[in-house]
């Protein structure tokens, strides 16, 4: 196995590896259970993406350098992107109360019949 990208932290590193996986390039994160080691230490180099096939190495640093080429969202277009995430987690929330307080009703309902 080889050390195909060191990650700034264990979350970046599951990425990196699910890119490579989601293109047909087996990949492993590395050092996941050294990061309880670290304790109030600052951590460095613990989360790393290993290659599996080293023939694969190629393909992976294109991928890997696409992944890095990225710009991050606008702050606009973020902010859009979680409003529109808030609104559909709180029309949920309004569903999930509604069915709540209808089964309550029901409950209440068959309690006086009897």
């Amino acid at each position: 196995m080889k050390t195909i990208y060191r990650a700034a932290d264990i979350l970046e590193a599951h990425i990196v590896a699910g890119m490579l996986n989601a293109e047909g390039i087996e990949a492993e994160v590395a050092g996941f259970y050294q990061q309880g080691a670290v304790g109030q230490l600052a951590p460095q180099d613990f989360a790393r993406v290993m290659l599996i096939d080293e023939r694969d190495a190629d393909r992976a640093e294109r991928v890997i350098a696409q992944y890095e080429e990225r710009e991050p969202l606008p702050p606009g277009e973020r902010g859009q992107a979680e409003s529109e995430d808030a609104e559909e987690v709180a029309e949920s929330s309004r569903l999930a109360w509604w069915l709540v307080a209808a089964a309550l009703l029901l409950l209440v309902f068959s309690w006086a019949i009897t």
